[in-house]
């Protein structure tokens, strides 16, 4: 190999645009120099033997995983990609360059002569493992019963083998859709009877062996960033860990692990508590005995046989109440405010709207909105909480009492329907302005026309008084001669001449 020694952190830098790829194809990021710092800094920091050049060994990857995982304030969460891309590339290892790190070998490959050969890389990240036959190892992680990493991480099991993989499981699996990535991880597809999906996190190989695979780091980690925290919107997460028991039909070991990374520890015993009231018993209603609850709803690993139909059955009765369970911490206290305070937008539609009315319901009321006898309670407020034009439709109905909910619905959607479009709303408001400005300028025009036909008139007033011929200080405004004025014209009717006024004379009032 020459002079330079290859560790498993050298060996990703000098590939990190195959390793940055890789994290882009998974939906997460990650950043090299952070890369650096947590491999030789912080994972050694945790005390569970890190070295500072990196390691590909499984088990000391998983008690890394195990810290990063822990419940905050513990935990950390900004490391998960990280150790989650490590992990991926110690087990998953490029068809070049890491592959000769890889701890994961198939059985047949290992030989007492030569221990140090070079694993065979897996055929497909999308096969699901085998379990091995040999005895199990010894857990790598402390026995700590509330951490759900226990019983998902102290088996490798290996690769699974492409020489075994049966002709009928190959055709089925060239006819059905290529998977995502992380969904190709998570499950597999095997046929099973009609009348039951059985799609859990297992999958039939060869000899009919049920295969394991439990939830990679970052799948949880995916679902942790994207979706809101259980208290801010319980429907949405319920939504989502409701698709996930239907979906990949997960095991109790399963379920503990997403469930402590999706809820905070309060919101889990809240969960708890809740399913633990919904055991029902023979008659089908909820029973009180702590036994039967114990060994239906268990908090503490049952040992259920997943490749048994009893410890299947015990493991749909358990999903089930975790589903009513988050059904019940997701309820809040009676407000019936909250559901009043559930307007129609002005563009939300009116199925869209009904189905926050209910999940207002659900969630601030004791009432399922489903239940017949609140059919008259939902009916009302669903018309009165409408927007005002489908309000008033719906007012206006005859025989309104007759009317059930699916067929307000329907008119609701009709008067929906027929609203105008945002384009033909503008080009309508257009059209009033343009009509509005046309009536402005038509009064502003009748307004100037006034106004100069009076500045017409007056300066015609105007213009005849100054065609009189201005008079000199010494003519007459009578008959326009010079010397004298108008008073004292001769030619002026003496009749209309005035006396001029006499001074009195002071000195002579006897006279």
């Amino acid at each position: 190999m020459g002079q330079t020694v290859t560790t498993p952190l050298s060996l990703m830098l000098d590939h990190w645009s195959d390793v940055k790829t890789r994290a882009n194809n998974e939906g997460v990021v990650v950043k090299k120099k952070k890369w650096i710092t947590l491999c030789e800094a912080e994972w050694v920091r945790m005390d569970v033997g890190w070295p500072r050049e990196g390691t590909f060994n499984l088990s000391l990857i998983s008690q890394v995983e195990g810290k990063v995982f822990a419940p905050s304030p513990h935990g950390h969460l900004d490391q998960v990609p990280y150790i989650a891309m490590w992990r991926l590339l110690a087990t998953e290892p490029p068809p070049h360059g890491l592959s000769r790190f890889s701890p994961l070998q198939p059985p047949g490959s290992r030989r007492a002569t030569a221990p140090l050969l070079p694993p065979a890389p897996p055929t497909s990240s999308l096969y699901p493992v085998l379990p091995r036959k040999d005895p199990p190892k010894v857990p790598v992680l402390p026995p700590d019963p509330n951490s759900p990493l226990i019983d998902l991480l102290t088996e490798d099991p290996p690769p699974y083998p492409g020489n075994r993989v049966p002709e009928g499981l190959r055709e089925r699996e060239d006819e059905a859709p290529a998977p995502s990535p992380i969904a190709g991880r998570l499950r597999g597809r095997r046929n099973e009877p009609a009348k039951e999906s059985r799609a859990f996190p297992l999958r039939e190989g060869p000899n009919h062996q049920l295969q394991y695979w439990p939830f990679s780091a970052s799948d949880l980690y995916n679902w942790k960033q994207h979706n809101p925290p259980f208290s801010k919107d319980p429907v949405a997460l319920t939504n989502l860990i409701e698709s996930i028991l239907v979906t990949h039909k997960p095991t109790w070991e399963d379920c503990q692990q997403f469930l402590q990374t999706l809820l905070m520890v309060e919101e889990k015993q809240r969960v708890f508590l809740e399913a633990r009231k919904q055991v029902p018993g023979d008659d089908g209603r909820p029973i009180q005995l702590p036994n039967i609850i114990d060994a239906a709803f268990p908090l503490t690993r049952p040992n259920w046989d997943f490749e048994t139909p009893e410890g299947r059955e015990h493991l749909h009765l358990y999903r089930q109440l975790l589903l009513a369970g988050l059904r019940g911490a997701a309820r809040c206290p009676t407000n019936l405010a909250q559901v009043r305070n559930v307007i129609q937008g002005k563009e939300e539609t009116p199925a869209a709207f009904l189905e926050r009315h209910r999940e207002a319901y659900r969630m601030y009321t004791p009432y399922d909105p489903e239940d017949p006898g609140q059919a008259l309670g939902v009916i009302l407020s669903f018309i009165y909480q409408s927007s005002p034009d489908i309000r008033a439709k719906l007012q206006r109905l005859e025989g309104l009492h007759s009317f059930s909910l699916s067929d307000l619905l329907r008119e609701a959607e009709k008067v929906f329907n027929k609203r105008e479009t945002p384009k033909e709303r503008e080009e309508r408001m257009w059209q009033r302005q343009e009509e509005r400005d046309k009536k402005r300028h038509r009064e502003i025009s009748k307004v100037l026309a006034t106004v100069v036909s009076q500045g017409q008139v007056r300066e015609g007033v105007r213009t005849g008084d100054q065609r009189k011929t201005p008079l000199d200080k010494d003519q007459c405004a009578y008959c326009k001669q010079r010397g004298h004025w108008a008073c004292d014209c001769p030619k002026k009717p003496q009749g209309s001449r005035r006396p001029k006024p006499r001074a009195t004379d002071l000195f002579n009032l006897e006279d």
